[in-house]
């Protein structure tokens, strides 16, 4: 039953304020856009319900608003544009059910109209919807009622949002996964420049069609363009790139000098996702666990592990480690990679590698957001595997849309590795990452890759500077593949 009407318009009223003055004040958009943005714009009016999720502090309330002001700015009457925070103070205590509570409330004082007999669309926005308990069917009840509206709904919990949709939602949502920005989204902004975005989507598309061809020198050959075309930019891409490997793509972050400032802001945030996304979504009574078993991964990132080894370290049961990983898996501040193979029931019984894929939750983790972390070549290496194996799964998502992109490793019975494989149309392309000096070196974990694995077209080789073509290797620049993806 509803509790208290007056307090919800109340509240409405204040996250709303293009109601009164027709502008969505510039502090809540901020001028920015990143690619996603320009993506759920063109489905802005797609049927199926539009979920962003992502973990904490990447963008996902911004990027709400900044569809709310593109409607805005479009035409739409702003009054049909509503958007609600589940973070709200006072919603929780104005209502029991909130979400209902807050769409009856906007329809008969806002609207002043019943659902049914409104000419035109309506679009609503809920924002960290997943803090509503039984939010997934509130949904469905409305959205089976075929009303005029658009719903766009966010959540900082991806597990949720997947529990939710299997239980009340299939076929009825579509979700975008944000995260931190990409290298181009901040290679874009601090250099003021758009024209990296198409060059990158140029490269991409030159990716693809290698990949589908099986021949990789258009490929090699469009990278050697970009490298002409972006000699005096490098200075620049190498500056943003070691920004990168120390504090990744946190908007927030993005602008900053301070290491000091960025260290603590992103040991904050891995408080709050344990605290809020992790203790409370899955009622662990043992939070402290979570800092132990990621302090002992930050360590090995990109490494084998041994669940009895962990259990062992930790005094826990082994079962606990496995629920722990996925648990801190779902709100990605971890990767677990399978062993590559054909064989379901192989990758299964072969041991994973865990990466912590973001490089500054890894860096903070380990005390090292600091710049003489660049000076050491063991650290780099390991931040630009974390890099590589992040947007490699990225690509897959682009160039293969699907809700869970997986990035693989192999090892052969000679020990004989490769860091990454990931497969883009059914073909399984290899990815080792050489950030040093000579990449050439240690390549038998691709040769033997390609040798036993016919259909894969070509290998790359990420190395620090290199770009080059041999047989069917690539060795391309690390800031250059990131611009691909």
């Amino acid at each position: 039953m509803l509790s208290n009407p007056d307090e919800i318009y109340r509240l409405l009223i204040d996250a709303n304020p293009w109601w009164e003055n027709g502008k969505v004040p510039g502090e809540y958009t901020h001028e920015y856009r990143r690619r996603d943005f320009y993506v759920l714009r063109n489905e802005i009016d797609a049927r199926p319900i539009t979920a962003v999720g992502g973990p904490r502090q990447v963008g996902k309330t911004t990027l709400l608003y900044q569809l709310v002001e593109h409607l805005v700015q479009s035409g739409v009457e702003p009054s049909r544009v509503l958007f609600v925070s589940f973070d709200l103070p006072g919603l929780t205590g104005a209502s029991d059910s909130p979400l209902n509570d807050c769409l009856n409330v906007y329809s008969d004082r806002v609207l002043a109209k019943p659902w049914r007999k409104l000419p035109g669309k309506v679009y609503i926005f809920l924002d960290e919807v997943t803090k509503v308990e039984n939010w997934h069917r509130d949904l469905k009840g409305w959205y089976d009622l075929r009303y005029p509206i658009k719903f766009h709904i966010s959540s900082s919990s991806i597990s949720e949002l997947k529990a939710g949709s299997s239980a009340s939602l299939t076929g009825r949502i579509s979700t975008h996964l944000l995260l931190t920005w990409k290298f181009v989204d901040v290679v874009m902004y601090l250099t003021g420049d758009s024209e990296w975005s198409n060059t990158g989507l140029r490269l991409r598309d030159s990716f693809e069609s290698a990949v589908e061809r099986g021949d990789p020198r258009p490929l090699e050959a469009k990278l050697r363009s970009v490298e002409a075309t972006t000699i005096r930019g490098r200075a620049s891409l190498r500056s943003i790139l070691d920004r990168y490997l120390l504090t990744d793509g946190f908007p927030e972050l993005v602008d900053t000098r301070d290491l000091h400032r960025a260290a603590a802001r992103l040991r904050e945030y891995l408080d709050l996702t344990i605290a809020n996304d992790l203790s409370r979504v899955y009622q662990i009574r043992t939070p402290g666990l979570f800092y132990d078993l990621l302090g002992l991964l930050a360590r090995e990132s990109g490494h084998l592990i041994s669940y009895r080894g962990l259990s062992q370290l930790l005094h826990v049961e082994e079962r606990t480690v496995i629920d722990y990983l996925g648990h801190l898996e779902s709100v990605f501040l971890l990767s677990q990679a399978q062993f590559y193979s054909e064989s379901r029931a192989k990758r299964i019984r072969r041991q994973r590698k865990i990466i912590v894929s973001n490089p500054g939750l890894q860096n903070a983790l380990l005390g090292r957001v600091d710049r003489r972390t660049l000076t050491d070549p063991s650290q780099c290496g390991q931040l630009a595997e974390a890099v590589v194996q992040d947007h490699a799964k990225r690509l897959v998502y682009c160039l293969n849309p699907g809700p869970e992109p997986q990035a693989f490793y192999w090892r052969d019975p000679h020990d004989r590795e490769v860091d990454v494989v990931v497969k883009i149309h059914e073909k399984p392309i290899p990815i080792e990452v050489k950030y040093r000096t000579d990449p050439r070196r240690d390549l038998g974990g691709m040769t033997a890759f390609l040798d036993v694995h016919p259909t894969s077209p070509f290998g790359l080789v990420v190395s620090r500077d290199l770009l080059e073509l041999r047989d069917r290797v690539i060795f391309v620049p690390l800031s250059h593949f990131l611009l691909i993806a």
